[in-house]
């Protein structure tokens, strides 16, 4: 009783002050240390807790060695131990550099990365050993370096299986298996889905299984976006199968499942499965979208989470049913039901990777407001629609259009505008022979404009934005035209041009920016220009681009800057090239 009480207290004043910012660190974790009755590790782990929600990196750095490190002295009489202990601080301090650091995050990370797996191997230790491997497995995945990822957090699998924490184990292969699935490598996916079907063999738990039926339904939907033309309904219903199998798991086994994971996912999937391959089943697609939310209502989620994890699962149930709505002919509703997903994402406009979603939504908002007549509206989100797309991508003046990009639907709304006009300019000259014709009919029409003033008011005006904006796209293609022929006639020097105009425009640091330009101009032009023809498959010149960006050794988060994308972006690219060049190929170099 008497350790309960101690170690209460402590935690009691320390939300206390927390809750009113006048916790003294420093003072709160000697005051852990310090508490003799509880047990040696649990105050360790207090302590190291306290300073990662509460310190600078600095701060972690000091508190940890000076403070922390001296009580597992003092408190652990061998080096194993010593050495454990002193690994986990490492990490801490890795930890606060990659939450709170500055720009020197990424280096002061995998320093104490390093330094933790050194201590780490040296205390024989298996638990800090596979926990420091599955560190490193994702601090290389962040930095896109998806080998060395992958050699860590399978070292993270030896260590979990000589340990017989075979969940652990299968949980570093669903790693894996995403990072697969993220670059569309279908062949990876299936070795590691092999290997996650051995370790249900040792390890029966539900949140392995559960694990292995998403990577498997994600396998299945990676054929799926493999397909041309002809959607093959048997990986469909293999796909439907697995997605089920959850479902049942959600139901009947929740208790056993990790607390970590949002499991009202499993019937989103299944409502975006009818709404990819059944649309028509509109009565399924709005059951299981009620399913999630209600199993959302009832999972329990920390503030972060609450904060950023559930509000991204609200809008991608809300786009959903707007759509499907949408289909069924529920047009007010729809809106309704967008506009709710537009407020979220107003809420969220630090959080990068929800961009696709506001593409879809102002697309929605776009279509709706010219389908209800309002001009002005539509412009407005057609107006943002451009602003979405120069975040995620290179603008118009300085890109090459390649084949991803086709993938969204900026071609087809510019088609759509420019018919638009044509059909404008049709009327026009049906209205001028008409009135050439007819003086009768001339005064019946200006009758008819009178009575429907405002009406054909909105109409020429929205006539007229639909005409300026397809000028306005004509002009953008010609431009993105001429830099076509300029890169056609000398790629790489162009190539470099372009990309130096844009670190020098661009929001790097000064000294990075000027690194860079001094890299660029020298790079040999001629023997990447000879080096790219060396390729078996057909090299873009975006693909030069990034080749170029690779030769001078950009900074992957400086590259994606550049280009407008996201880094875990880059990686897939430096991946796709990679592909196209042998390993004797002149570009080697470059990756």
């Amino acid at each position: 009783m008497k350790y309960k009480i101690n170690f209460w207290v402590v935690c009691l004043l320390f939300v206390s002050n927390a809750i009113y910012g006048q916790i003294n660190v420093r003072d709160s974790v000697l005051s852990i240390l310090q508490i003799d009755t509880i047990d040696a590790n649990l105050r360790f782990t207090n302590a190291h807790n306290l300073i990662f929600y509460n310190s600078t990196p600095e701060e972690a750095e000091e508190l940890a060695m000076s403070v922390i490190y001296p009580f597992v002295q003092k408190t652990y009489d061998s080096e194993s131990k010593q050495m454990t202990g002193l690994a986990r601080l490492y990490l801490l301090i890795g930890f606060c550099h990659r939450e709170r650091g500055g720009e020197d995050r990424n280096e002061k990370e995998r320093l104490f990365f390093e330094k933790a797996l050194e201590k780490a191997l040296k205390s024989e230790n298996n638990s800090i050993c596979a926990r420091c491997f599955e560190v490193g497995g994702s601090m290389e995945i962040k930095r896109g370096d998806i080998k060395q990822a992958h050699e860590y957090l399978y070292q993270a699998i030896d260590f979990y299986d000589k340990m017989e924490l075979y969940v652990k184990s299968s949980e570093m292969l669903y790693i894996i298996a995403s990072n697969f699935f993220d670059i569309k490598d279908s062949d990876g996916m299936k070795r590691v889905v092999n290997q996650m079907k051995e370790y249900l063999q040792k390890d029966m738990s539900k949140q392995s299984l559960y694990q292995y039926n998403v990577i498997k339904k994600s396998y299945f939907e990676l054929l799926l976006e493999n397909e041309k033309d002809i959607v093959d309904y048997k990986l469909v219903d293999s796909t439907m199968v697995y997605i089920k199998q959850n479902i049942d798991l959600v139901e009947n086994f929740l208790a056993e499942l990790s607390p970590f994971w949002m499991h009202s996912y499993a019937y989103y999937y299944m409502a975006k499965a009818f709404d990819d391959y059944y649309p028509e089943q509109s009565d399924s697609i709005f059951l299981y979208l009620d399913k999630a939310i209600e199993m959302m209502n009832a999972e329990s989620f920390s503030q972060a989470q609450e904060s950023n994890s559930v509000m991204e699962f609200k809008i991608f149930i809300n786009t959903l049913r707007a759509n499907a709505l949408s289909r069924i002919g529920k047009i007010q509703e729809a809106y309704t039901v967008m506009n709710d997903v537009l407020l979220i994402l107003d809420e969220m406009q630090n959080y990068n990777n929800l961009n696709e979603l506001r593409y879809k939504a102002f697309l929605f908002m776009a279509d709706y407001y010219e389908k209800s007549n309002n001009p002005a509206e539509a412009l407005k989100y057609q107006k943002l629609l451009r602003q979405n797309e120069a975040q995620r991508y290179e603008t118009e003046k300085i890109k090459v259009i390649n084949d991803m990009s086709v993938k969204y639907e900026t071609e087809k709304k510019e088609i759509e505008i420019q018919t638009l006009a044509k059909e404008h300019k049709a009327t026009q000259r049906i209205l001028q022979l008409t009135i050439g014709l007819s003086l009768t009919l001339f005064i019946t029409f200006f009758l008819m404009i009178m009575i429907g003033k405002q009406k054909q008011k909105n109409l020429e005006q929205q006539l007229y934005e639909t005409a300026l904006l397809a000028e306005l796209s004509q002009n953008e293609l010609e431009k993105t035209r001429n830099i076509n022929q300029q890169l056609e006639r000398n790629p790489v020097k162009n190539c470099i041009e372009i990309i130096s105009q844009t670190v020098s425009a661009s929001l790097i640091e000064k000294d990075t920016k000027n690194t860079y330009i001094e890299r660029l101009t020298k790079i040999d032009t001629k023997m990447l220009e000879n080096a790219y023809q060396t390729s078996k498959a057909k090299i873009t010149s975006m693909d030069i681009k990034y080749i170029i960006c690779f030769a001078a050794d950009l900074d992957t988060k400086d590259i994606s800057l550049i280009f407008n994308i996201e880094p875990a972006s880059v990686n897939t690219v430096r991946y796709r090239i990679k592909k196209k060049f042998a390993e004797e190929d002149a570009f080697r170099m470059v990756f």
